[in-house]
């Protein structure tokens, strides 16, 4: 057999553990009270959370901050105000949201009903706010994740592991494909300092990073 090809057993494994997702609903809109980001980890080790803290500090600080995870988190408020940056509070509930200056939110916006109902809600709040749809572990459809959620987000960003080849390539394919060309590609990468280590960023556009050498 040759390195390129799977065993038949191998290729329908692979089937079974892909998750198939619905059309895009374009009729629903963001609020004009709110601006929206896809922050995707494509990888375990792709620092989504961090890249979400990098982007919250630099938000005006009127703004409310809501991270939206697909996969729900269950933190107690020790962990989020060690792991997490202000001005997010708490894990919260949808009624919630008009309560505090910002907060995690265990919603699964790949079904396009409940995304439904937190744009509705966003969009009867008085304040302005920021958005995150976010795993909160990692994504290997990160494509088709992204597809749901782009017509709604004024920003989209990758987040790659740069010393993990395969987290590399795949973000080097996404690049690649039209559907993706409005991304951007945050690279981390570990750097062993004398104080003990630091994690480096940078982010690459959809052209910049089609450069790279992945071979």
């Amino acid at each position: 057999m040759k390195e390129d090809k799977l065993p038949v057993e191998s290729i329908e494994e692979l089937n079974r553990t892909l998750r198939s997702f619905p059309e895009p609903d374009y009729a629903l809109q963001l609020p004009q009270n709110a601006k929206g980001y896809a922050v995707i980890g494509n990888c375990n080790g792709a620092r989504e959370q961090r890249l979400i803290n990098e982007i919250i500090n630099k938000t005006p600080p009127f703004k409310k901050v809501f991270i939206v995870y697909e996969q729900p988190l269950n933190a107690s408020p020790d962990f989020i105000a060690e792991h997490y940056s202000n001005p997010i509070e708490r894990v919260i509930t949808l009624d919630e949201m008009t309560e505090v200056t910002g907060g995690i939110i265990n919603l699964d916006w790949t079904i396009p009903s409940r995304l439904k109902i937190l744009l509705t809600l966003i969009n009867a709040m008085s304040d302005e706010c920021v958005v995150f749809f976010a795993t909160g572990s990692f994504a290997e459809q990160v494509k088709e994740r992204v597809r749901l959620v782009a017509h709604l987000c004024d920003k989209i960003v990758i987040s790659l592991n740069k010393q993990k080849p395969n987290s590399l390539r795949a973000g080097w394919f996404l690049s690649h494909d039209p559907s993706m060309e409005r991304a951007n590609f945050a690279c981390w990468e570990k750097v062993n300092t004398e104080e003990g280590y630091q994690y480096n960023l940078s982010v690459l556009s959809s052209d910049q990073m089609k450069q790279l050498n992945v071979a």
